[in-house]
């Protein structure tokens, strides 16, 4: 989807936002950070709301493995394993994902930037939502919560674990922490 120097670019702004904060990420320091001129990076995006665009498209095209294993298993709890597991996988091995994306503060004053992220929550929200309600219809996860709340609950807990880890500095391990947490919900949440 990405040049090879748009994805330069956009792993480039990741980088700059993570280690100094969305303020410091201007087109200067970032043509800076690679070396090559302001306007040499201006033949790639228009402007730097392109960029954080495309930051969010990057985002979303490296969480798509982790939608595209759900298919595998025809146990909804197995299936809500996945979804978590291969997040937490996806997010270790781009730790500067964590510091980026999950503070929406970088991306809150522009109205295009808040529509692609609540767009990239939206769908998360429906693939696990529809893992859950699936799960309850073969009574195989408890139907006495709803599966509004009971994604709330998982994302909410993924989220909580993926910003213990990033301000932690990555002291633990997230994905041996990931699979506690799914044992956990496990326990929570199925008719057993």
């Amino acid at each position: 989807m990405f040049s090879e120097r748009q994805q330069q670019i956009v792993e480039t702004a990741i980088k700059l936002i993570a280690d100094k904060g969305i303020q410091n990420l201007t087109t200067k320091n970032l043509a800076n950070e690679i070396g090559i001129s302001e306007p040499a990076l201006y033949r790639h995006f228009d402007n730097k709301l392109e960029i954080l665009k495309a930051v969010i498209i990057n985002f979303q095209n490296k969480m798509q493995p982790a939608f595209n294993k759900l298919k595998r298993s025809a146990n909804s709890l197995n299936n809500i394993e996945r979804f978590i597991l291969e997040h937490f996988k996806i997010i270790n091995h781009n730790p500067d994902f964590a510091k980026v994306i999950f503070s929406e503060a970088n991306f809150q004053n522009e109205e295009i930037l808040i529509l692609k992220m609540n767009n990239m929550m939206d769908q998360s929200h429906k693939i696990l939502d529809s893992i859950i309600q699936t799960g309850q219809k073969k009574e195989e996860i408890r139907a006495d919560i709803t599966s509004l709340s009971l994604v709330r609950i998982i994302i909410g807990s993924m989220r909580l674990l993926v910003t213990q880890w990033s301000m932690s500095s990555m002291i633990f391990n997230l994905e041996t922490e990931g699979k506690q947490l799914c044992n956990d919900i496990r326990k929570l949440i199925a008719t057993e």
